[in-house]
């Protein structure tokens, strides 16, 4: 009879301590509520706030992990962590931005035919389509770029025009130089 009381008690223990630790994980607003915490080891992306945390982060506690990838481009490692409470211990952390489930992701293509709105097909009149070799599609392009030949003659046939469809800025000023980058490598 003592044994059941004892089994019975440890139990309900734990499911009381099971459920915390799964309540606390709901409310940590540093993690995805549509992730699935469970007890099982699984793969997670922790962003870190920022560079300093992520490199004293890399030169202190990394050995004491199981990292299964750095990604030191967005401050952020791939951590095996075997349960919901390393979660939640993790996602208490000062140092730490966010964390999500390394989850597989598949794109889905799907095709638009032309003259839909949505895709503001229409504004392809804008380049009339003869003599068109390329069309980029990015953050913009730098008219006085160095590399980018003739740019500056606006009485060449030949020049690069654009089109911005929102109200973020002109499409001649590329806020970070990737389009600019794109444009440069089309060009070579």
């Amino acid at each position: 009879m003592y044994f059941g009381k004892v089994a019975i008690s440890t139990l309900c223990l734990l499911n009381y301590a099971s459920s915390a630790v799964a309540d606390k994980l709901l409310r940590n607003r540093k993690l995805d509520p549509s992730i699935n915490f469970g007890e099982d080891e699984d793969d997670y992306i922790v962003v870190f706030k920022d560079q300093s945390s992520h490199e004293t982060f890399t030169k202190n506690e990394i050995r004491a992990v199981n990292c299964v990838k750095h990604l030191n481009f967005m401050n952020a490692e791939v951590l095996k962590l075997p349960n919901a409470r390393a979660v939640a211990q993790w996602a208490e952390r000062d140092d730490v931005l966010i964390i999500e489930k390394d989850q597989k992701v598949t794109a889905f293509s799907e095709e638009v035919p032309d003259g839909i709105i949505m895709v503001e097909a229409l504004d392809i009149e804008y380049v009339a389509g003869s003599g068109v070799k390329a069309c980029i599609i990015d953050t913009g392009y730098a008219l006085e770029h160095p590399d980018l030949p003739n740019n500056d003659d606006y009485n060449n046939t030949n020049l690069v025009t654009g089109f911005n469809p929102y109200t973020t800025g002109q499409w001649f000023v590329d806020g970070n130089g990737h389009g600019t980058h794109v444009a440069g490598t089309m060009a070579a």
